[in-house]
């Protein structure tokens, strides 16, 4: 039963009138009929009783009226709550590999709950790999990433920034106060990477492999996080490519140096990734607003 016949309905006992109903509705005359003959048919029984002086109300009419107001006042009540839901923001789960994650998402999420303080806004941290999944089992309202996505799954991808990794040591390490190193320089040094499922393991793989260096790099450790590569630069245990957001601040502490590498750079496109959704979270939309307002 469709909750315009309940309108019309109450609009024509109103107006004592279906032309006038329908007027007043912005339909045409035949579509309130319908309306009414579909409550009729669903209820078995005639709701008004014309005559040329107009509409009169059948027993039935006259019982079927005070719910059907019922009915539409709970319809516009409802929708004037899920209005304030959603407007107020609702909940929003956001996921992020560990370059955006442990950077720049902190902020953006900030941004978002001066918006709406009362919005639950809950926040995944992981591998590429990882919050892919989430995104694909509805973990997720909305994945931020650095890595690559399979073209075959049915993701809507967003080009969301520019980002570059850049090969970073301790300050005492032999190489730190070179201005640059060349690639075969690069192939004496111990390597340090993420694990599988790193959209930043996935990138630099993929530019090595590019210049033909992946199979004579030697890589000595793989860890499981930003934080801990970049621990185990500190203590000379190798060198890494890092995204330049992860390392910013260490680098303008002097903590850790970039060392510029001659003829070799990794660019990549920072993502936003969201499942096709026929309504999507009023709250994820402000999250976007604010991802590509917002300079971090």
């Amino acid at each position: 039963m469709h909750i315009e016949s309940f309108e019309v309905f109450r609009t024509a006992v109103e107006y004592g009138s279906v032309t006038k109903a329908s007027q007043v509705l912005h339909m045409t005359q035949s579509t309130a009929s319908r309306h009414l003959q579909s409550l009729e048919d669903e209820y078995g029984g005639l709701l008004f009783e014309r005559s040329a002086s107009g509409l009169r109300l059948t027993a039935l009419g006259q019982a079927l009226y005070p719910f059907s107001c019922d009915i539409l006042s709970c319809a516009a009540q409802a929708k004037q709550e899920l209005l304030r839901i959603r407007q107020e923001g609702g909940g929003m789960a956001v996921g992020a590999t560990l370059s955006i994650g442990e950077t720049v998402l902190p902020k953006i999420l900030g941004a978002v709950r001066q918006q709406y303080p009362q919005a639950e806004i809950r926040m995944r941290i992981s591998n590429t790999s990882d919050i892919l999944e989430d995104l694909a089992r509805h973990r997720i309202d909305v994945a931020l990433i650095e890595g690559m996505v399979d073209a075959t799954v049915d993701f809507q991808v967003t080009p969301w920034r520019d980002d570059e990794l850049i090969l970073v040591a301790s300050p005492q390490h032999e190489l730190a106060g070179h201005p640059f190193i060349t690639l075969s320089e690069l192939l004496g040094q111990p390597l340090l990477i993420r694990e599988e499922g790193s959209g930043t393991r996935q990138v630099t793989q993929h530019a090595l492999e590019e210049h033909d260096l992946l199979s004579h790099v030697t890589i000595t450790m793989e860890l499981g996080s930003n934080q801990a590569i970049k621990s185990a630069i500190a203590a000379g245990l190798g060198l890494a490519f890092l995204s330049r957001l992860t390392v910013a601040e260490e680098c303008r502490q002097g903590q850790l140096v970039h060392i510029p590498v001659q003829g070799f750079q990794i660019h990549r496109k920072l993502s936003i990734v969201e499942r096709p959704e026929r309504y999507p979270k009023y709250l994820v939309k402000s999250l976007l607003q604010v991802l590509f307002s917002t300079k971090v």
